[in-house]
């Protein structure tokens, strides 16, 4: 019983902790990402359109890089490399704007926003 006891006071003082902790915000505030997730790269710039990110992901997919999304491989292995490599490119190059005017994308705005820039 007393074992019980203990075990009761423990989990009451844990969820009183844990609450707190919860709400140490006040009601309405901003809370940066960093307080919860830690220190995480966090994008700033525009929001992407649905077109920006259809092209993208076309790229990703024509360098071949959607077969490596349910396997635990070895990133820094050459053959991924190489298909890294070649993603880069597509989405540097013409073929992503290519697919963005195919997509009716802004081409002009993805442009201005370096469009050869790839993310990450």
């Amino acid at each position: 019983m007393k074992h019980t006891k203990q075990l009761l006071a423990i989990v009451a003082l844990s969820a009183a902790a844990w609450s707190g902790l919860a709400s140490a915000a006040p009601a309405g505030a901003q809370v940066s990402s960093e307080t919860w997730f830690g220190d995480q790269p966090v994008s700033t710039g525009r929001a992407l359109s649905r077109a920006e990110v259809e092209a993208d992901l076309a790229m990703w997919k024509r360098a071949g890089l959607d077969l490596y999304q349910n396997i635990d491989g070895n990133y820094w292995d050459a053959d991924y490399q190489q298909h890294l490599a070649q993603y880069q490119r597509l989405r540097s190059g013409p073929e992503y704007l290519a697919e963005l005017q195919r997509l009716g994308g802004s081409v002009t705005a993805a442009e201005g926003q370096g469009a050869g820039r790839v993310p990450g």
